[in-house]
């Protein structure tokens, strides 16, 4: 069986936002933290805003992940 890709809406993104992103994935690698995990905790962080900005609950639980044992 053949599966094709669902064609999805372009996402749009501010190009400062993109600038800050990119700044902020950079200052955490320089301080040794993991590509992989910079951009997984920018990630986070973006969605925490966006769903703020969007007026839902976003708690301490939902970084819990990130909490230093």
């Amino acid at each position: 069986m053949s599966q094709t890709a669902t064609p999805t809406a372009p996402t749009v993104m501010d190009s400062a936002l993109l600038d800050e992103v990119v700044h902020w994935v950079k200052t955490l690698t320089s301080v040794g933290v993991s590509p992989d995990c910079a951009a997984q905790v920018t990630t986070e962080l973006l969605l925490a805003a966006s769903a703020q900005a969007e007026g839902e609950e976003f708690g301490e639980e939902d970084f819990e992940e990130f909490d230093e044992e």
